[in-house]
């Protein structure tokens, strides 16, 4: 697209929106940014990719996280904050479109796999920079696979690019083509290339530095760069971070004007709630990017300048586990849980009681407003392709109770009430950890009032989201968790979680050889069904895997939530995914009045 047709495009509407602007801020006495014409100062990609959108560049977006990130580095990711803002810079060699739930081109703009299902070519888009002006080329690619694969190195992506145990093949072709090669047959290979992230390999040539080594929070935002739609320009913790747009992104619009549409993104760290909503309300922002609470989202479709969309139920779990590590941790020198809990923990009919004994129609219904259904299987109704319907786990305090007495747990009376204790005479009780929020606490509470009906003695653990997640994947110190999961619409991306050796496998991680049968024979059939080149098949090895789980009770599925988003009514092109990244997987085509 010529700078004629820039012009004109940027000229549309260009002064009354100036005009109008202006007179509002002049009426209302509140300072209003005007956008100004953005000029490109560089030269657009030969291989520009063109989206079908319609927008207005310039102005600044506001938007809200309830916490802080823990990482930079794309990585090292493990919660769904720093999976948002690490793909604002970073970006994958395909992308995964989350409306149309199907990978489509991105760094990559086309690709042929092998009859064998053994090998993949893929050819870069021509002319594409990163957002420091450095030039991408298949050698980026190629080094970004071995930094990954580096001996020594603990990033969370080296496990789940593990094909029949053994690490892709990349070689390079020529200047924008490569060749990825599998050690067996695998089914979705195109899916599994949209979790690789492509690094500018003239940024990581530190000596010695492994990958995890680079992109931390304080890290200087000039010492970063990548292929996504922005740039981080400054970040300061615990109360925002800002993003510009990266001056050499290589997606244009219908008009081929290049994208993103904002100037700047600002992401700010609000832990309240409430907060939240009365700068929302008031203009300060304009897009939270945590789902709503279901009450806020009732009271917030009737304002006038908010837009309160409902996605339907999400890809986010909420669902609530023991600790099952095993072993000494070797920071502390002691047990990651105390052994006698570990006993209890361990016994498939005390996980079972407690399935049984948890009313999750009463979360449902008293904490979600009836803006969530009851879960029952790992994967989510949201999606329908590997969710097992058919897995249901019914409200049966009963057969709690029958469960119990038949693993030699007992009760003894204490006042009006009576305690569960083990074939020991030791009183079960143990602490429930979860994030610091209310609506935690809320359904805490009715898991702590379901148990102590079967004289178990819960407390509930409140904690800031990150230290919760520390917790949990680091340090172990936990008994029993609460929390949510955000699940891919592909299982072989499922790895890292079911795999006993998977980083996030939460209730036992990083095992050198799985601790009980069923989890040998999981990682039997997930390492089958990404070989199985029969979708059919697949399916039926994915099930066997979820009735698994299901059986053996090592996560227990609570609620499946609605994904409710708002927005200010002058954020355009607001269309949310019920999947990750929600409100911000097409923040490219984002743009404010």
């Amino acid at each position: 697209m010529g700078l004629d047709a820039v012009c004109r495009r940027l000229a549309r509407g260009a002064g009354w929106l100036v005009i109008g602007l202006v007179a509002a801020a002049v009426a209302c006495g509140t300072p209003v940014e005007v956008p100004t014409e953005r000029v490109d100062a560089h030269p657009l990609p030969s291989g520009a990719l063109r989206v079908d959108t319609e927008g207005r560049p310039g102005g600044t977006l506001r938007s809200a996280l309830q916490g802080s990130p823990s990482t930079f580095n794309f990585t090292l990711v493990q919660d769904l904050r720093s999976l948002l803002l690490t793909k604002l810079f970073t970006a994958t060699l395909m992308e995964y479109d989350g409306l149309a739930k199907t990978v489509v081109p991105g760094v990559v703009s086309r690709w042929e796999i092998a009859e064998d299902a053994r090998s993949i070519v893929l050819h870069l888009r021509r002319g594409l920079h990163f957002s420091d002006g450095e030039p991408l080329t298949a050698a980026d690619v190629v080094f970004s696979f071995e930094k990954i694969y580096e001996e020594g190195s603990v990033n969370g992506l080296k496990n789940n690019l593990l094909v029949d145990g053994k690490p892709l093949e990349v070689e390079q072709l020529d200047e924008h083509s490569v060749v990825v090669r599998y050690a067996a047959p695998f089914a979705a290979m195109d899916y599994l290339l949209t979790t690789v992230p492509v690094l500018p390999r003239h940024r990581f040539q530190d000596p010695g530095r492994k990958i995890e080594d680079y992109w931390g929070l304080d890290t200087p935002p000039q010492e970063m760069a990548g292929l996504g739609p922005f740039v981080l320009a400054e970040h300061a913790p615990g109360l925002r971070s800002t993003f510009r747009h990266n001056p050499h992104y290589w997606k244009v619009d219908a008009d081929g004007v290049r994208l993103p549409y904002l100037d700047r993104l600002e992401v700010h760290y609000v832990e309240d709630r409430n907060a939240q909503l009365l700068r929302l309300q008031s203009g300060e922002l304009d897009l939270l990017l945590d789902s709503l609470r279901p009450e806020d989202f009732v009271r917030l479709r009737e304002a006038d300048n908010v837009q309160a969309i409902n996605a339907g139920p999400g890809s986010r779990l909420t669902l609530c586990w023991f600790n099952l590590s095993r072993g000494i941790n070797p920071d502390t020198g002691k047990p990651y849980l105390d052994p006698v809990k570990l006993k209890w923990f361990s016994m498939l009919p005390f996980r079972q009681a407690v399935d049984a004994a948890v009313s999750r129609q009463t979360i449902a219904e008293n904490v979600f407003l009836g803006q969530a259904q009851p879960a029952f299987s790992l994967v989510p109704v949201s999606i329908p392709a590997w969710h097992a319907p058919e897995i249901r786990s019914e409200y049966d305090p009963e057969r709690a109770r029958r469960l119990l007495r038949e693993a030699g747990f007992s009760w003894r009376r204490k006042g009006s009430g009576e305690v569960l204790i083990d074939a020991q005479g030791v009183p079960v009780e143990f602490s429930l950890l979860t994030p610091s929020e209310s609506l935690w606490g809320s359904i805490a509470a009715i898991l702590q009032h379901d148990l102590e009906e079967l004289g178990m003695q819960v407390r509930i653990r409140q904690e800031e989201f990150r230290s919760v997640v520390s917790a949990i994947g680091n340090s172990r110190d936990y008994e029993m968790a609460l929390l949510s999961l955000d699940f891919p619409s592909e299982p072989v991306d499922h790895g890292s979680v079911l795999l006993s050796d998977g980083a996030t496998h939460f209730w036992h991680p990083n095992q050198s050889r799985p601790a009980t049968e069923w989890e040998a024979e999981i990682d039997r059939l997930m390492r089958l069904q990404t070989s199985t080149l029969d979708l059919e098949q697949r399916r039926r090895l994915y099930n066997s895997v979820l009735h698994l789980l299901a059986d053996n009770v090592p996560f227990i599925p609570l609620i499946n939530r609605d994904l409710l988003i708002a927005g200010s009514s002058r954020v355009r092109n607001l269309r949310p995914s019920n999947i990750s990244p929600y409100a911000l997987w097409n923040v490219w085509e984002l743009w404010v009045e």
